[in-house]
């Protein structure tokens, strides 16, 4: 396999999410992250498994981005709410996590769900199409021999060569950008990261991020999450 041919086989389309950078609206179809603006009025907020209200994480206008995963296909906008207690809860974070999902805008009503914890800020999207996996998390193991294939045969580095652009920010699809590594359930598809961000004040950890992921046949979704 050629350089070309496997960085062709490894890339990913995926929505990366600049932090501000624009002036906020509000308006239907602005992504957030720290908030929610849009959700259907008798929606109620999201508890934990323990009564605890959930908080505001993100909001994504999945149905107005250039591309998405197949897996929600169809959906105009998720959003996203996480436990205040969730980090007591990382080896299994079933029930300290809601993923609203809306297949319509019909009926979604303005609202101000913010969180209080860190400073909300729009999100503004870019495709890319060159992401990849990390070397020690998420390749598939046939893929990882190519690449060690080429370093002995051609002298490449998979940092220099292959893995040029590092997106460890918000996004939807491509791969979960892991820092150590990780698996999952592969009943379930890789859908949104949600990272540390300095500019909203949101620290996963250590300078981590969350993952979620998402089975379309169960309708059901689990969370991962990783750091320093």
């Amino acid at each position: 396999m050629t350089l070309e041919e496997l960085k062709t086989k490894l890339q990913k389309k995926a929505i990366i999410f600049q932090t501000g950078g624009t002036r906020s609206t509000s308006e239907l179809g602005e992504s957030w992250i720290g908030a929610i603006k849009w959700k259907r009025e008798s929606d109620e907020i999201p508890k934990d498994v323990d009564g605890t209200t959930m908080l505001p994480l993100a909001s994504v206008f999945t149905g107005n981005l250039e591309w998405v995963p197949a897996q929600i296909e169809g959906i105009k906008l998720c959003n996203i709410f996480i436990s205040p207690n969730i980090m007591e809860h990382l080896d299994n974070m079933d029930g300290y996590f809601k993923v609203q999902m809306y297949d319509s805008l019909e009926d979604l009503k303005q609202c101000d769900l913010v969180m209080d914890k860190i400073k909300a800020f729009p999100l503004v999207p870019q495709l890319v199409e060159d992401d990849c996996p990390q070397w020690d998390g998420g390749m598939d193991p046939d893929l990882e021999d190519a690449v060690s294939e080429l370093e002995r045969s051609e002298g490449i580095d998979y940092y220099d060569d292959i893995h040029i652009n590092d997106y460890s920010m918000h996004k939807v699809g491509g791969y979960p950008a892991y820092i150590q590594p990780g698996d999952w359930d592969k009943e379930y598809d890789f859908v949104f990261q949600i990272s540390s961000d300095p500019k909203a004040g949101l620290n996963v950890v250590d300078n981590g991020s969350f993952y979620f992921f998402y089975n379309k046949a169960k309708d059901d979704w689990i969370l991962q999450c990783d750091f320093f």
